[in-house]
């Protein structure tokens, strides 16, 4: 009993392979992408905010107390403040050289995820900024979900939900002036 556990500890901690996405998964996740930086170019936070893994969803309402339709409520209005008087442009993805990872959760089923470059500009009084920042996406239940990753708080956010993510070294969110 004691080998086995130590065995499984060991296969537990050995590095996630990544693997090519699927045909499917590839036409679906840029689908998905590109819907999502729409929004984010029309300045859409109900949308925006429909593309939050329901995960994330969940553990931000269980941590604040809140029903997560009253949360999705919240984090709409909040969204779309943050985004009254700025302007996103050039929004872009590398979606070129994709590869998926599939993490496995305490319940046993299983997640896929990819971290996607992504690179805008945002002008806001104004000030532009080029920020490039990682867009972690997942997909359960056929959909795919996305989470911004842009500083150790919203990665340590992503692993509580994704726990197989603690471990994770995710590049680092960069924002610098434009020219």
């Amino acid at each position: 009993m004691r080998l086995a556990a130590i065995l499984l500890s060991l296969v537990l901690a050995l590095p996630a392979q990544a693997r090519p996405l699927t045909g499917e998964e590839a036409e679906s996740l840029s689908v998905s992408v590109d819907a999502y930086l729409d929004a984010i170019g029309a300045g859409n936070a109900e949308k925006i905010v429909a593309t939050m893994p329901p995960r994330i969803l969940n553990v931000f309402a269980g941590a604040s107390g809140t029903e997560v339709s009253k949360l999705t409520e919240v984090l709409t209005e909040q969204t779309a403040t943050l985004m009254k008087g700025s302007t996103f442009t050039d929004l872009a993805a590398g979606k070129s050289k994709l590869k998926a990872e599939d993490g496995t959760m305490p319940d046993g089923s299983t997640v896929t995820w990819v971290l996607i470059p992504t690179r805008f500009t945002a002008t806001a009084n104004g000030i532009s900024t080029i920020n490039e920042q990682p867009l972690l996406a997942v997909k359960e239940d056929d959909a795919w979900y996305f989470l911004r990753i842009d500083g150790p708080e919203r990665q340590q956010f992503a692993a509580i939900a994704y726990p197989f993510l603690a471990s994770v070294n995710m590049p680092e969110a960069t924002v610098r002036p434009a020219p």
